[in-house]
């Protein structure tokens, strides 16, 4: 097995070890997701030992970034909304400071995803790009699945 596989799969193993460990003492519920996710991509972009050197910590910043934009569209805006007594009770004034939060977070996420592939045509080919698209739609059909399937079994 050639130094770039046995490394791929090594960041594998450790990836699922990771999540294993966080499985059995029921924490970190986002850890255990973000785990199989890099496990996930590491499968779908078989990066070469220098492409992953330089992919991962991008990633990873871009990952977190992103993340915690969704949190504050999601959470943040949504909290707004209860707070007020629900969309209901919104008056138009509060209801346009919302949407522009709305809009200012979606630009945010759009510019950096935007910067993040603009810093990525740098490291990775277009064909390997495109399967990181691919493989991030993928890897978010199979987690909604899941938590579909782990609904249904709690609502019977």
């Amino acid at each position: 097995m050639n130094r770039i596989k046995r490394n791929i799969l090594l960041t594998f193993f450790l990836c699922l070890s990771t999540f294993f460990a966080q499985a059995q003492t029921r924490k970190g519920g986002s850890e255990k997701i973000r785990a199989f996710k890099i496990a996930f991509l590491t499968e779908k972009l078989n990066l070469t030992e220098q492409e992953a050197e330089k992919f991962w910590p991008l990633y990873n910043v871009y990952d977190k970034k992103m993340m915690r934009l969704h949190k504050k569209e999601r959470h943040g805006i949504k909290k707004n909304i209860m707070d007020s007594g629900g969309l209901d009770s919104l008056s138009e004034k509060e209801s346009k400071e919302i949407y522009n939060k709305i809009r200012s977070v979606t630009k945010q996420q759009y510019e950096t995803k935007d910067d993040f592939y603009s810093k990525l045509t740098k490291i990775l080919s277009y064909k390997k790009i495109l399967r990181l698209e691919i493989a991030e739609h993928e890897f978010n059909r199979k987690l909604i699945g899941k938590l579909k399937g782990r609904n249904k079994k709690y609502h019977k």
